[in-house]
């Protein structure tokens, strides 16, 4: 349902948005071109569960065959419309884009879970960046 804390975006948009990061990171992949842009932006991601969770399990059986690093490209959007230049990149370096994406918006969901839904619990770490929540290992042990 739409939330006013996230703009009148939903908990279930931002799911579909990083598993359409993942599914789109694997597709070009298969091209040697990687365009987050062509996502799909379905609609069945933020409404059906079962076809989510189904999703989510063919993302995984993909992952779990395993990632190899190899030089790819990945085409970026600028603020003209019209000029989408493409860069050189690597697989591990945008699989490691779309993890920090990933955590980019769990912070958005975990804003939105504790607001409009305190019952349910969050875990500490969730939506957290990895190097934040080392620093703050670091700043509270000394």
């Amino acid at each position: 349902m739409p939330l006013l804390i996230l703009s009148q975006s939903s908990i279930s948009q931002h799911i579909r948005h990083i598993l359409e990061f993942y599914h789109e990171f694997l597709v070009g992949m298969q091209r040697k071109e990687i365009d987050f842009d062509l996502r799909k932006r379905s609609k069945l991601l933020e409404v059906d569960r079962e076809y989510t969770l189904k999703f989510i399990a063919s993302l995984q059986n993909q992952f779990q065959i395993g990632i190899e690093d190899f030089p790819l490209s990945v085409r970026v959007s600028t603020h003209e419309k019209e000029i989408r230049p493409t860069l050189n990149t690597s697989s591990f370096r945008e699989l490691s884009y779309c993890n920090e994406h990933s955590i980019h918006h769990m912070a958005f969901i975990k804003i939105a879970l504790t607001h409009s839904f305190p019952h349910i619990t969050v875990p500490e770490g969730f939506g957290i960046a990895y190097s934040t929540q080392y620093a703050s290992q670091f700043t509270s042990s000394n």
